[in-house]
């Protein structure tokens, strides 16, 4: 039986997790869950699975927990530290569904618990981590496995032959305001941004999906998980999102995953990693009317030329974290209706621009500073409104 733990299970990701595990109690003891704030869901996931730890990073929750889990021998940490206390838990495979950087601290206690695998749908880990996170997990001999659509296709794929691939192509639906002009995006609204037209996912990734945010964080993400050039990485809007990934090989062939638009297939794969498991979800392609494949627009969607320009920079792994920081701080906002749909590339980019607090990054404590660094300015640029889209 395989233990496994969920940092992050009340969210979309994490849902979708517990629901899987849920199905196949028989091949799964679940030893640990966690959540932000969500103590009720919390609760009676860990009373349904029956696991033995539960964490909850907001502290004015802790009490709810303890009450909701009153009566059983499941043990609560709270807090940071608590956090770290589940991710210390040695298992066999760990899941990873926590939003943001905050996700990022987690994932390197995990890599030092002895856990064999991680389950990874936090993409800001790996963008934020780079080099540092992927080091520390070959050393330790951690098998990292992307729950992102794309990463997981193209994992798939390389799996069986990593030689000879001349590019990556990772395939993007477009989001809600694909054939949206210029003056419409000017509008749009938080509920807007939140409608994808193809995934159901939680409300910082939708919004990144709306802007195309999400696929500069996948191309760099991709950048360093498959340790492949940023100009060997293609990004293609494919509204139907029923390919997710493609790999070129020098030959000329092209390996394609297709797959239905559910987060369960993904994380299905990860889970059973390296074996699989039988899912419902049958693709009928004779129920696809077409698959359609075009070039990403970079004028109404700015933010796609921003992994190029990150990556091909003098210091690329910082400006990822300040990229990652600023995007999240400027989602929030968005959501918060401070600033309007196409402020939160400018926000970004205004932010890699003012930065200019620059180090080696040699520890985890040096990303914490460049986060936090990343954060005031951010917050700065915009409280300050200096910012005015042209």
């Amino acid at each position: 039986m395989k233990k496994v733990s969920v940092l992050g299970s009340t969210g979309s990701i994490g849902k979708k997790t517990v629901d899987l595990l849920l199905k196949r109690k028989e091949e799964y003891q679940v030893e640990a869950l966690s959540t932000h704030s969500n103590f009720a869901l919390l609760a009676h996931q860990a009373k349904l699975l029956n696991v033995k730890y539960v964490a909850i990073s907001d502290e004015r929750f802790y009490k709810d927990l303890k009450e909701g889990l009153f009566g059983t021998d499941i043990k609560v940490e709270v807090g940071a530290e608590g956090l770290a206390n589940i991710a210390a838990l040695p298992v066999d495979l760990s899941v990873i569904a926590v939003v943001g950087i905050a996700g990022l601290e987690p994932v390197m206690h995990i890599i030092e618990s002895g856990t064999k695998a991680i389950a990874l749908a936090n993409k800001e880990s790996i963008v934020c981590g780079g080099e540092l996170l992927l080091r520390k997990a070959k050393e330790k001999n951690v098998q990292i496995i992307p729950i992102d659509s794309e990463h997981n296709a193209i994992f798939q794929v390389l799996q069986n032959d990593d030689r000879c691939v001349e590019k990556i192509i990772l395939t993007a639906s477009g989001g809600p305001f694909l054939n949206y002009s210029l003056e419409q995006l000017r509008n749009v609204t938080a509920d807007q941004a939140l409608s994808h037209p193809t995934w159901n996912m939680g409300k910082k990734i939708s919004i990144d999906s709306a802007t195309m945010m999400n696929k500069v964080l996948e191309i760099i993400e991709a950048h360093n998980l498959f340790n492949i050039g940023p100009n060997r990485i293609e990004a293609v809007v494919h509204p139907e999102s029923i390919i997710h990934g493609v790999v070129v090989y020098k030959d000329g062939f092209n390996f394609a995953v297709l797959a239905e638009t559910d987060m369960a297939i993904p994380i299905s794969y990860a889970l059973s990693w390296p074996e699989r498991s039988a899912l419902s979800y049958k693709l009928d392609l004779t129920k696809q009317k077409k698959l359609t494949f075009q070039e990403p627009d970079h004028k109404r969607f700015p933010a796609l030329k921003l992994s190029m320009e990150v990556l091909n920079s003098s210091s690329p792994h910082i400006n990822s974290i300040v990229l990652s920081v600023a995007n999240e701080v400027a989602v929030n906002e968005f959501l918060k209706s401070r600033i309007s749909f196409l402020e939160i590339v400018k926000v970004v980019e205004s932010t890699i621009e003012s930065f200019d607090s620059y180090t080696n990054i040699n520890s985890l404590s040096d990303i914490i500073n460049i986060d936090l660094e990343s954060r005031v300015v951010a917050k700065e640029i915009i409280e300050y409104k200096t910012l005015v889209y042209s």
